[in-house]
């Protein structure tokens, strides 16, 4: 039966950026790809309750699941997967933190083919998108009650009142970076957490080139910058894992229109790793990507690949497994080869057939985002 693509209620900011987009047709160009907010960031897990477990420890209390556990192999391909039809999940959730200040939602998964089980990142200093900074402005509950929950953490808490942080490591052992927000708030009387985050501040992408992957970003729309302090003393490395002082280009890079979201970008000079990101396909455990929303798909990959920029795979219509969807999705390659997801509407593609080897009988998907996790809230279901 033919599927159908209702578009719900929207936020404020997605009309009015869609309008706008409307009156000015030329919009999308080199200085303007039309992002409008960051979706989620992605980690794969090898345990999703034990991992979901946690998550709900730090107030990610909301959630949808009801995400097919396959796809088409489009699907596959935006993921890196070429040699297979389809991917399968063992289990999938989107995830949130209610009443939060900007987007803090995460795109949990698990793997089961294809299934890397290699361990992520080993210190938060490594090439990639090594952690997710997460704000409370009740820094020492926060840290104790998570420390009598057993959770593990790389050192002690570093710096000054008003501007502590501390590395933790989520169950797989990825980075999450407690921070200590500025502006004191209610803790809630029934709050589902004893940590109370209220916002995700930024996620800190580690950088080879600081002058090449800040043109790329900005080429996204990041080109609010803030110059990042270049040394650091050996008591603020320790609290990294390093054990030396440390000396770095790095800044704060925000969106300058849509959501304002920022990306902490950061090339340490000493000490280095050279190690490389997390490659294709995108089912290492860690995190893996982003996914920026963007306003017209199919104009923004035009554009970006005039500048040069490298595609995983084409775009892929996303999400009913018809392969005739008007909404896309497609992962671009940043310098270092990190993957960062744009999804947004796109023209109606002809039907594409599947590779001969590959079963007719792929289950086709349902698809579903919550307004909290998108500007726009889809909904792909069948009639």
């Amino acid at each position: 039966m033919k599927k159908t693509l209702v578009l719900i209620q929207a936020s404020c900011l997605f009309f009015s950026m869609a309008a706008m987009a409307a009156e000015n047709p030329d919009q999308i160009s080199e200085n303007n790809l039309g992002v409008l907010a960051r979706i989620h960031f992605n980690t794969q897990t090898s345990d999703f309750d034990r991992a979901r477990a946690f998550y709900r420890q730090l107030g990610y209390t909301q959630g949808i699941n009801t995400f097919s556990k396959t796809n088409t192999h489009l699907m596959a391909r935006s993921l890196g997967m070429y040699d297979l039809c389809t991917y399968e999940l063992e289990s999938i959730e989107v995830m949130n933190i209610p009443n939060a200040t900007g987007p803090t939602s995460i795109d949990l998964i698990q793997f089961a083919v294809p299934f890397n089980s290699d361990p992520p990142y080993a210190l938060p200093n490594h090439l990639g998108m090594a952690y997710a900074a997460l704000g409370t402005a009740h820094f020492s509950e926060a840290y104790e009650y998570l420390a009598e929950q057993g959770v593990e953490f790389l050192s002690e808490p570093y710096g000054d009142s008003g501007e502590r942080f501390v590395f933790m490591q989520d169950p797989d052992g990825v980075y999450l970076k407690l921070i200590e927000s500025s502006a004191p708030t209610e803790v809630p009387a029934e709050s589902p957490s004893g940590v109370n985050i209220q916002a995700m501040p930024y996620i800190g992408v580690n950088v080879s080139d600081f002058d090449a992957s800040l043109k790329f970003y900005a080429s996204l729309g990041y080109t609010d910058v803030v110059m990042l302090p270049e040394q650091g003393s050996i008591a603020e490395a320790q609290a990294y894992g390093l054990d030396q002082p440390f000396v770095i280009r790095g800044a704060d890079i925000s969106l300058q229109d849509g959501d304002r979201n920022t990306l902490r970008i950061i090339q340490w000079i000493e000490p280095f790793d050279p190690s490389p990101p997390y490659s294709a396909p995108i089912s290492h455990i860690g995190i893996h990507r982003i996914a920026l929303a963007v306003q017209d798909l199919d104009a923004a990959v035009n554009v970006l690949e005039e500048q040069g920029v490298e595609f995983l795979s084409e775009i892929a219509p996303c999400c009913s497994g018809t392969g005739q969807d008007v909404t896309g999705i497609v992962n671009a390659i940043d310098p270092d080869g990190i993957f960062v997801e744009l999804v947004g509407p796109i023209q109606q593609r002809p039907p594409q057939p599947e590779p001969q080897q590959c079963s007719e009988s792929n289950q086709t998907a349902y698809w579903y985002y919550e307004s909290e996790l998108l500007p726009a809230t889809l909904h792909w279901q069948n009639p």
